[in-house]
């Protein structure tokens, strides 16, 4: 699926482009997402994600989801000339928001890709405590 989202990326990037980094966060309905493109002059231009791009990255999110574990919340795209990409994920690890989440998204997270309150983070229960009042 990285290969599809990398050919659909591709011919959106400006001519001359060096490297593309894009980075998300998101639980349950809520997502942030930043991009930008350098460039040979090492300025930094923003590109905007095609919605069919930002729909396969949920696509792998679904498909990544590990009973008890969830999926992750959040990752690190970036992709250099000529089609090299890399990327990581964050399943553990409190994502960052401008805008926090609210206990609904926790719920919905929950509920989307349930976590065993074993193996929950921290961080994921006390967003859940806030869903339940």
């Amino acid at each position: 699926m990285l290969d599809d989202i990398t050919t659909m990326v591709l011919p959106t990037l400006p001519p001359g482009w060096v490297q593309l980094v894009v980075r998300a966060s998101v639980v349950g309905r809520h997502s942030e997402a930043s991009a930008g493109v350098l460039m040979p002059d090492r300025t930094t231009v923003r590109w905007d994600f095609p919605p069919d791009v930002w729909e396969l990255f949920q696509l792998l999110r679904k498909g990544m989801h590990v009973e008890g574990l969830g999926s992750w919340v959040g990752f690190s795209y970036v992709l250099d000339p000529p089609h090299e990409w890399s990327i990581s994920y964050n399943r553990d690890e409190a994502p960052v928001f401008q805008v926090a989440p609210t206990g609904l998204d926790y719920a919905t997270e929950n509920r989307w890709f349930p976590r065993d309150p074993e193996t929950a983070p921290a961080w994921f229960r006390v967003g859940l405590a806030r869903a339940q009042g």
